[in-house]
């Protein structure tokens, strides 16, 4: 029998605590500056080398709504591999104001949120043994259909 990994990365922005899936998770970086694009999508950084290409950089604090991801020496780039909508994967970086820890969550200890919170990438929520509520994402949602046409059409430009 398969185990269930109930193991989530989290990471602040702008004050706020978010978890990630770690099977989502490809790869942390460290910050390096984007290669600059045209700024049509106002979350895009730019683009950053990784492996063997370049991949779109998210601010995470603009894509969520908050405050742009401020670079110090804590930023941090999460780079996810999320469905494409078209049974394939795309990679992304994300550039967060810093990674937290890695958590085990139990389904019984998971808070549905559903129709309490707007973005439909948030999957529930969960409060730490600090009391902190940690928001916990979705990255298959994150994005929508045609965010992910034309973060693919730019990065092949």
């Amino acid at each position: 029998m398969e185990e269930i990994i109930k193991s989530y990365l989290t990471f602040k922005v702008d004050g706020n605590v978010f978890g990630v899936h770690v099977n989502s998770v490809i790869e942390i970086m460290e910050y390096s500056q984007p290669k600059s694009t045209p700024k049509n999508l106002p979350y895009l950084m730019g683009f950053v080398e990784h492996r063997d290409g370049v991949i779109p950089m998210i601010d995470a604090g603009c894509k969520f709504g908050l405050n742009p991801v401020k670079i110090t020496e804590q930023t941090c780039v999460i780079v996810l591999s999320i469905n494409d909508g078209n049974g394939g994967s795309f990679e992304v970086a994300l550039a967060v104001d810093y990674v937290s820890e890695v958590l085990i969550i139990e389904d019984e200890q998971k808070q549905s949120i559903e129709g309490k919170y707007k973005p439909g990438y948030v999957e529930f929520a969960y409060r730490d043994a600090d009391d902190m509520l940690v928001l916990v994402i979705n990255s298959d949602r994150i994005f929508t259909d045609t965010d992910i046409t034309s973060l693919k059409s730019l990065k092949e430009e």
